[in-house]
Order: structure tokens, then sequence, then C-alpha cells
């Protein structure tokens, strides 16, 4: 016995709304990145110092206040003339002409001071989600996404290998984005596989 046209109809309807919710559904389980940002919107910023990094501060005139600098988990650092200075947040350029301002101000140098920051040892980045070697890892300059998941061990065989973020801090707030094997990655990173269902 066939079903009354609008009963036919509703059946059509109802078919048409199950597949595009299974569709949907499968999307955001297959896809758990699809909707986050590129990384490129977070890369345009100097990379910014935060408590545990330990930096080399040379400045030209001052041989005897030169040397390495721990910032302290107050964002702070200390030194000879300088004192106790906040550097949390700022790029190595700007603490560069903090520095400088201070020498100035305080009279100790006269002219204007030749300062140069560098770093030495940066926060380490974490790895989480499906690799064989979760945890934390020490940071070195220019590694990508790949050497990242490489000192976790690499994928587990549950890995969806497309599938993986990045949570940064960017000016004291966690931005998460999309990420590929060839993102380079900064320290304090939090790097994530997600897990494919199918």
């Amino acid at each position: 016995m066939t079903a009354p046209a609008p009963r036919r109809q509703l059946f059509a309807q109802t078919a048409v709304l199950v597949c595009t919710a299974t569709a949907m559904s499968l999307a955001g389980c297959t896809s758990p990145t699809g909707s986050l940002p590129a990384l490129a919107e977070m890369e345009a910023a100097p990379y910014q110092v935060a408590a545990g990094d330990k930096i080399h501060i040379a400045i030209q005139e001052l041989q005897d206040a030169s040397g390495d600098y721990v910032v302290e988990e107050t964002g702070t650092i200390s030194m000879p003339y300088v004192k106790t200075m906040p550097v949390a947040g700022l790029s190595y350029r700007e603490i560069e002409q903090g520095i400088a301002r201070r020498l100035l101000s305080q009279g100790i140098l006269v002219g204007q001071p030749v300062v140069n920051v560098r770093p030495i040892e940066l926060r380490p980045f974490y790895v989480t989600g499906e690799v064989n070697r979760p945890g934390e890892f020490p940071y070195r300059h220019g590694m990508t996404v790949l050497a990242a998941l490489s000192a976790a061990g690499g994928y587990t065989y549950r890995a969806s290998t497309g599938k993986v973020s990045i949570t940064r801090s960017v000016d004291g707030r966690d931005i998460i984005a999309k990420a590929t094997e060839t993102t380079p990655i900064q320290p304090g990173d939090r790097i994530q596989v997600f897990e494919r269902w199918f």
C-alpha cells in the first residue's frame, strides 16, 4: 500500500534532515581542526619573553652588567644598574629599548647605549593526544611541528595525522589554531594530535 502524498513528503524531508545531521556529525568527528583559524594569524608578532626563559644581555659600555639572566616567575629580571625590570610579554627589541632608556634616565650612560638581547634557553613545548610519548620537551630554535612530534615518539596508530592544533599564549591570551607538520613552533606551545574516528 502506497503512503498518502503528504506522508511520503514528510518521510522524504525527515530522511534529508537525518542525512544532513549525520554528515555534519561525521564532519565534526573527522575534522576537529576544521573551524580553527590558520596559525599564520598568530605568527606576525615577534616572540614575547615569558617566565622561565633564559636570555643573554650584552651592554657594550657596561661589561660587568652583561650576562645571562633568567626571567623570574614575576616576569622580571634583576641586573646591575637597571635593578629589577619587567620583561615578560616584551620582544627582545623592546627589552633592549627599555634597558637603554633606564640607563639614560638614571644618568649611568651618556649617548645612545648599545644593548643586545638574545635567547639562551627558552621555555619547553608540550605535545598531547595521539603520540607515543606525550609530555614536555626542550625547545630548539627553528623547530617545526614535525620535529616536535618526532620528539614525542611520532603518531600512534589512532592518530589523525592531518589534524593537529597549537595553543599559544599571545598577549596573555590563549589562542588555538590549526597547524601542519611544517608549521614553526614557539616556546611554550601546546601541540595536540587528534584521534581519527574511522
